[in-house]
């Protein structure tokens, strides 16, 4: 509930805090003197209203801060997915500047209009005279329809085998979806494979194939100045290794004289080493020469090897890695038919079950609604709308998170006249009953809201403006009511009682809400009757009417 909202510069409020009880609070006052802006302030900080003209003229910034107690478990939830700090209370602050910018926090931590305003719909209904309320729109019958009959817990088994559903189509998806769309993909997959198992590839295949091509390219240059080596070290009588060893030789027959022995020593390893180097160079030669057609091949190889790494991974370990998956998902394609099989059977149950699941929903719904259209109609009756015409229509839809019906309630004043949605046919005053006859019927117990009712009793007088006046002090004794009223009948069943008074001080009008005990309410209350000029009579009236309200109220 709110606990409490304090304003800060905010219209004709310079620095206000108002508290609030846990049932029923009547605002009261003269027309003018700012009680509505205590609901505008509420709109302000929940992120409803944001409008420059509520600031102080005169100031740069207007503060509201709200505080909730007790709060609920779907509040907590919210705090929670946001990482908000839980505590005992929740407050929810909101300032606006000069310049328009404005700034939110829920228990100090910065947050988002959208955010709060989800807060709020677990927090505050609404319900303004001239305002599509949100109670009487189609998007929240359904909601309120299963709640009534207690259809959360169906909901949930089919939303779970929703979800199931859905799982296990995109499982059949994965198969490779229907039966002609794994045909393709089995003859793309087998086309793949045989590609890509008719090259044979190897890794590091295609740096050895670089390798190889770069010394055919060159290869009448490496044959030639080889041949020129090879002709200079080995070949005739003059060779650089007969040279070699001929002048090893000479240098040993020197005998044991200094380093010579060495000398002739180092003179055979070169001519060794040079032989070593022409057996090389004749390998690289053999190589080069071994087959004339081979350059076109290993182009034409490296090219093949080329495109396949391109389409398969930009590797070749990436194309046997592709070669590998392909075989895997042709093998589940091929052992496909009887995995589909099964799960199409799976969902055809899980289809039966969700049929089963919305009749009941459906047939509860059925039932509910005759309840809710006895009960309603009743409701109205009291509040003086005895011609009311009422039904709860159903139509079929796919089956979906709230079974497979459309649920619209649809009225009609006055007999003889076609019965539409309640937001577009109910006229103000009629929205006020509306509201409050729903409100009764479909309270439910463990979601107390605060409610704020903004002078729907406007028009209404005597007997029915009783009868609203119990209407609301029933919905006070299970959701705090909050209510601006004109209507002493319901003034008289107020727990709490604020009155909100404008004044001038220093050339400046300032509002100021102070808060009502005892003879001061029956007071307000023959003002309320009569006017300005209180008379005894007045006064008595105000007295036996407030008994008779506060007896009733508790």
């Amino acid at each position: 509930m709110l606990k409490s909202l304090t304003l800060h510069n905010l219209a004709l409020f310079k620095k206000q805090e108002i508290e609030f009880n846990e049932k029923m609070n009547v605002i009261l006052g003269e027309t003018g003197a700012g009680k509505s802006l205590i609901f505008d302030a509420i709109n302000f900080v929940l992120a409803f209203k944001t409008d420059r003209s509520l600031l102080r003229t005169g100031e740069e910034q207007m503060r509201v801060d709200a505080v909730f107690e007790p709060i609920s478990e779907n509040v907590k939830k919210l705090l929670k997915e946001m990482d908000i700090v839980e505590e005992e209370e929740l407050v929810i602050s909101r300032s606006l500047h000069s310049d328009g910018k404005t700034s939110l926090r829920v228990n100090g931590t910065p947050c988002s209009q959208t955010f709060v305003k989800q807060l709020a719909s677990e927090l505050v209904d609404t319900f303004l005279q001239h305002e599509n309320l949100q109670i009487l729109k189609a998007k929240n019958h359904i909601v309120m329809l299963d709640k009534f009959c207690d259809n959360e817990s169906l909901k949930t088994d089919l939303k779970l085998l929703i979800e199931k559903k859905h799982e296990l189509l995109k499982k059949l998806n994965s198969l490779g979806g229907d039966e002609s769309t794994r045909a393709v993909k089995k003859d793309f997959l087998q086309f793949q494979i045989k590609e890509l198992e008719n090259a044979n590839l190897k890794i590091g295949e295609d740096e050895m194939l670089d390798e190889r091509i770069k010394l055919l390219q060159s290869s009448e240059d490496i044959t030639e100045g080889i041949g020129t080596v090879l002709n200079s070290l080995e070949a005739g009588s003059h060779s650089a290794i007969t040279q070699l060893g001929q002048a090893g030789r000479i240098i040993a027959k020197l005998g044991n004289i200094k380093s010579l022995p060495e000398i002739a020593d180092r003179l055979q390893a070169t001519s060794i080493e040079l032989d070593d180097i022409c057996s090389e160079l004749k390998d690289i030669l053999s190589e080069i020469d071994s087959d004339p057609l081979e350059l076109d091949r290993l182009d034409q190889r490296r090219d093949m090897i080329r495109s396949l790494k391109r389409k398969y991974g930009g590797t070749i370990e990436s194309c046997l890695e592709s070669l590998k998956k392909f075989n895997d998902e042709l093998d589940e394609i091929i052992e496909s038919k009887e995995i589909s099989q099964k799960i199409n059977n799976e969902i055809d149950e899980i289809e039966r079950q969700q049929l089963s699941i919305c009749e009941n929903i459906h047939n509860k719904r059925v039932e509910a609604s005759s309840v809710v259209k006895t009960k309603l109609l009743e409701e109205l009756k009291d509040l003086g709308m005895k011609s009311t015409q009422f039904e709860v229509l159903f139509e079929r839809k796919e089956i979906g998170a709230d079974g497979y019906d459309d649920v619209s309630f649809v009225f009609s004043a006055n007999k003889g006249q076609e019965m539409k949605d309640l937001a577009k046919t109910a006229s103000g005053g009629e929205s006020s009953r509306l509201m409050l006859a729903i409100k009764n019927i479909f309270a439910t117990s463990g979601e107390h809201k605060t409610l704020l009712f903004d002078e729907i009793d406007s028009g209404i007088s005597g007997e029915i403006g009783n009868m609203m006046a119990q209407k609301l002090a029933s919905i006070a004794k299970r959701d705090q009511v909050i209510t601006i009223t004109h209507l002493p009948q319901v003034a008289c069943v107020g727990d709490s009682f604020i009155k909100v008074v404008k004044s001038t001080q220093d050339d400046t009008t300032i509002s100021h809400a102070e808060s009502l005990q005892g003879e001061e309410v029956v007071k307000e209350i023959a003002h309320i009757i009569g006017g300005k000029d209180v008379t005894d009579v007045m006064l008595q009236n105000a007295t036996e009417l407030f008994k008779r309200g506060q007896k009733f109220a508790h």
